[in-house]
């Protein structure tokens, strides 16, 4: 397999570029085999990260818990794209090409035809390739010629200014990565590598005529408010590289037209606090890189570059855009609700220390990548959904015991004692006929609540759950079911009864192993249905999830009780909710047609009474 990357920029060029490597990341160089020699050139953070005030006092911290495996690697970007440059020519499949611009392309039967334009004899060359990978920026030529429009917004009443300084932060106390919150004078200083090297990011007022270089004033405002912000003696600082950036949270509607796909800036854009822009850039290239070598070496169908495409976008919209979109509000905004969710997760650090939060902050990269096998995801809050059938030589007696009393009684009494479990709910199945679904024989749906995938693994490998609930058996162990995130739910107004509801759950089975809800699918029928019910009186509530089972879920169910279970047949649940199964039977008689699309959606239906455990 060989590969030719092409490059507008001369090899080593100086820039302000991203510069914090993730454990997530650094399980990729690890794949690669560059882990060792990133190490090597760079840092370890071991300290976690600290939010100050301009007065350097400390508003919160998040520290790493005790012999953690997991770590960050700061090495400032020029130093490595030097490794990567050097490993990649060690293979002997790849070449570099330097100094030369894309032009345009032609898609062909199988291949795709492109130009390049050197930038020191302005020739044009033409080359051909399998896949053509636009990897080449915000400013992507290969996007805008496939005509892919990067939506979303940009910062437009700040400008992003960042400067390389060299000063001996560390050992004036410091952490080497450390927030500025103040409604002026926010930023983020980091550490770029060994020695003293260090960035400080700041924000200043948009200039009314866009520039890409920085006037005195703004360079003086900059080395001013570092200079008030920083212990010691100030006044030695070194100054390196300042460049100014403008801030943009953005997406492209796709990241793949046929044979040309999308990767990183290219594809998609977010401010820089946190630290996530790079990190998702590379962890698209992860999976792109699997997708490319299955497809080349074990001939693969190139589906797999739509389920690469509609991941990774997934990732970017539902988890890099509002995690770094909250990591820059919380420094700067002085909209009372920002500021009052500021205190309160400040509070949860350093009061509660709430788990699920310092996992979040922690180890954000979890929940960004879409290929490793031990890691999960830190971030959204999990609805997983369980099968219950009676084993067969069981009484009812006996099923309904265990179940509904024991289990109950274990997961109830490990909540009390700290498990992370939120909800716990009991879908007694009633039988009811649904048309055009299938009638699955499980006595029981249980739902459960989790505040993360991470959490969920967590909880699963805790001695104590082991001893009891999870050596619990009460039902078959041929489980089926998702881990689902929510991704809308309608409650119609006026509802209100002290009846608990009747709940059809529908669940939407896979054509095939890569058959997933597309992000247009998802938004479009929570948009549907939950008009469909708030002008339908029979029907007061619904709910979409969508399937977010990692592929790794022997790693996730390693030794439990689930190991044998299926939890990949489905890609979405809908809840619907009524006031009685009448109501809900004659409901869905109507719709059933609109729900499966006049057959083209494949439903596993319950029509289920609840009881909510906790």
């Amino acid at each position: 397999m060989a590969i030719t990357a092409n490059s507008w920029r001369q090899h080593g060029t100086l820039a302000i570029d991203a510069l914090r490597y993730f454990p997530a990341v650094l399980d990729e160089f690890k794949k690669a085999g560059i882990l060792q020699d990133i190490i090597d050139a760079g840092e370890k953070n071991t300290d976690g990260c600290a939010w100050r005030a301009p007065s350097g006092k400390v508003l919160a911290t998040v520290d790493p818990p005790p012999n953690s495996p997991h770590f960050a690697v700061c090495l400032s970007q020029p130093e490595f794209s030097e490794i990567v440059h050097r490993k990649l020519l060690e293979t002997g499949n790849a070449a570099v090409v330097f100094n030369h611009t894309y032009r345009c392309h032609e898609q062909r039967d199988s291949s795709v035809l492109y130009w390049i334009k050197s930038s020191s004899n302005e020739t044009e060359v033409a080359c051909e390739c399998q896949y053509l990978i636009g990897a080449d920026g915000g400013r992507s030529g290969v996007r805008k010629a496939i005509g892919v429009e990067l939506k979303g917004f940009t910062w437009d009443t700040v400008q992003l200014v960042a400067v390389n300084f060299q000063y001996p932060l560390s050992e004036l106390g410091w952490k080497q990565a450390n927030f500025m919150v103040d409604a002026v004078s926010w930023g983020v200083v980091v550490k770029r590598g060994k020695g003293n090297s260090w960035r400080f990011a700041t924000g200043v007022p948009m200039p009314d005529i866009g520039s890409e270089t920085l006037d005195d004033a703004t360079i003086k405002v900059v080395k001013d408010r570092l200079m008030r912000l920083l212990p010691g003696d100030t006044s030695q600082i070194e100054w390196e590289a300042m460049s100014p950036y403008k801030v943009h949270q953005r997406c492209a509607t796709t990241y793949r037209k046929g044979n040309v796909l999308l990767a990183g800036d290219a594809a998609h854009l977010n401010n820089p606090i946190g630290g996530l822009g790079l990190t998702t850039g590379l962890l698209d290239a992860a999976h792109l890189a699997e997708s490319l070598r299955q497809i080349l070496l074990e001939k693969a169908d190139p589906i797999v570059l739509d389920q690469y495409a509609e991941t990774r976008r997934s990732i970017f919209l539902h988890r890099t855009n509002p995690i770094s979109t909250d990591n820059f509000k919380r420094l700067r905004s002085q909209d009372p609700k920002d500021i009052q969710q500021r205190d309160e997760f400040f509070a949860k650090l350093n009061t509660s220390k709430d788990i699920a939060t310092i996992l979040q902050v922690g180890m954000p990269d979890f929940a960004l990548s879409s290929t490793s096998k031990t890691s999960f995801s830190t971030y959204e809050e999990v609805t997983w959904f369980i099968s219950v059938t009676k084993m067969e030589d069981w009484t009812d007696e006996r099923f309904t015991h265990e179940y509904k009393v024991v289990h109950a009684n274990m997961t109830r009494q490990g909540k009390e004692q700290g498990a992370p479990t939120r909800q716990y709910t009991q879908y007694a199945n009633l039988y009811q006929e649904v048309p055009s679904a299938k009638q699955p024989e499980w006595a029981y749906v249980t739902s459960l609540v989790f505040p993360n995938l991470f959490l969920v693994h967590a909880g699963l490998q805790d001695p104590g759950y082991r001893a009891t609930a999870g050596a619990h058996k009460f039902c078959r162990l041929d489980q089926q079911g998702c881990l689902t995130r929510k991704i809308s739910e309608y409650v119609k107004e006026g509802s209100g009864s002290s009846k608990l509801p009747v709940r059809a759950l529908l669940f939407h089975e896979r054509r095939s192993a890569t058959d997933e809800c597309s992000e247009d699918w998802v938004q479009e029928r929570a948009v549907k249905f939950s008009a469909e019910v708030k002008f339908d009186s029979r029907a007061y509530g619904y709910v979409l999830w969508q399937d977010l089972t990692p592929k790794n879920s022997k790693t996730l169910f390693r030794d439990s009780l689930f190991e044998p279970g299926s939890w990949h047949n489905f890609k979405a649940v809908e809840g619907f909710d009524f006031l009685d199964a009448a109501s809900g039977n004659a409901f869905l008689h109507e719709y059933m047609d609109k729900i499966t699309e006049d057959g083209k959606q494949t439903i596993a239906a319950i029509v289920g009474e609840p009881d909510i455990v906790f």
